[in-house]
């Protein structure tokens, strides 16, 4: 019975990665999910022994800082409820990192699901714009049924993959089909109107642009020439129709007075600062629930969303949390820049840029969804080691 699951166990690993990746980038994780991988995972390691990931240490010292943060926690059953959350995201680098699957089948396949899904969110979207489907925000479309804030990670990580295959691609039809679509899930983004996920993305497409190929320095001086001509444009032309509204939107951060998201966000690092002067090395524990008044009417939000990966690392585990938090994405980078000639590190180098920036405005990391993308990828992308 082993011996015929053993001779199929490849396609079975494409078939658990493809599926996660399509509930992950439609917002639909299930807890079924981190089960399968550790089944699929450990039916690998019983047919081709244990391959080191290669960031084992990293990530025990991450999750090492989450146990930390129970020294002295202010809500006990929410920090370990987060930390439990952690523990099952973090199956998926150990257990996908172990599937033995070619890059061809792997492309072929996770190429289909990453288009599907852009094509999907471009034409749901535009159906919003367009009034035929109800959209849930004002101004703000989302094809899903989710913050703006998460749909712009999925798409941001979308538009990520998409780019690096665009970049990698010889073939001149493919390179434009690909082309189309990157286009697509960059208009997708736009309709968010999230700026953090702009700003993000914008850095994530040029760190990969430039590291695509071994001319660094080239390709440093064409990325910033490329966007200071794009900046430089958007102004000249900046009371176009088109671009008035981003302009806009992009000029609001400036606006603390009567924009409730940057007032929102001031108060909330504010108050997150001032509770890590309190316990500086451990901090309070995650999830917080600790209210603060932000926005109209007295209206409240709680300290388990500060608006920002830094300080929410800061409150919950004091330094030592944001040095853990730190220390793993650094090792992710160190390792993609040494296998950057594989295009799935080339991608992950641009998913790391991504969550960096945009985690300075938004706590991506203390929604499942996103960590748990994140994680998938990182399992997706890992060499093994014998």
């Amino acid at each position: 019975m082993l011996e015929k699951i053993y001779k199929k166990l490849d396609d079975l690993g494409i078939l658990v990665i493809c599926i996660s990746l399509l509930a992950l980038l439609t917002h639909n994780y299930f807890r079924g999910l981190t089960v399968l991988w550790a089944i699929v995972g450990i039916l690998f390691i019983k047919r081709d022994g244990y391959k080191k990931i290669g960031l084992e240490l990293p990530i025990l010292i991450y999750i090492a800082t989450l146990f930390l943060s129970l020294i002295s926690p202010l809500d006990l059953k929410s920090s370990y409820k987060e930390i439990y959350r952690h523990l099952y995201g973090f199956v998926a680098p150990f257990m996908i990192g172990q599937f033995i699957i070619s890059e061809e089948k792997k492309r072929k396949y996770i190429g289909v699901v990453v288009r599907s899904v852009t094509l999907f969110f471009f034409i749901k979207t535009n159906l919003m714009i367009f009034k035929i489907l109800p959209s849930k925000f004002d101004e703000r479309y989302v094809p899903l049924s989710i913050n703006p804030v998460e749909f712009s990670y999925i798409a941001g990580v979308l538009a990520i993959y998409i780019w690096a295959e665009f970049l990698r691609e010889k073939n001149k039809n493919k390179k434009i089909f690909d082309l189309t679509f990157v286009l697509a899930i960059m208009y997708v983004v736009l309709q968010t109107k999230t700026r953090g996920a702009w700003l993000g993305l914008v850095v994530a497409v040029m760190v990969v642009y430039v590291f695509n190929s071994r001319e660094v320095l080239k390709n440093i001086f064409k990325s910033m020439g490329a966007f200071f001509s794009l900046v430089a444009l958007g102004y000249i032309f900046r009371n176009s129709e088109f671009i008035l509204k981003y302009y806009n939107r992009i000029m609001s951060i400036t606006n603390t007075k009567t924009d409730y998201s940057n007032t929102a966000r001031l108060i909330a690092w504010k108050m997150g600062i001032d509770r890590f002067k309190e316990k500086i090395f451990t901090g309070w524990g995650y999830k917080v629930k600790n209210p603060y008044p932000t926005g109209p009417e007295g209206a409240n939000q709680v300290l388990d969303h500060p608006h920002s990966d830094y300080v929410a690392y800061l409150v919950g585990g004091g330094i030592i949390g944001l040095v853990g938090y730190l220390y793993l994405m650094l090792s992710i980078i160190i390792k993609a820049l040494k296998n950057i000639e594989n295009i799935y590190w080339l991608i992950m180098i641009g998913i790391v840029s991504y969550t960096l920036i945009y985690g300075v405005v938004e706590a991506l990391f203390q929604v499942s969804n996103s960590l748990f993308l994140f994680l998938v990828f990182l399992g997706i992308v890992i060499e093994k080691k014998e």
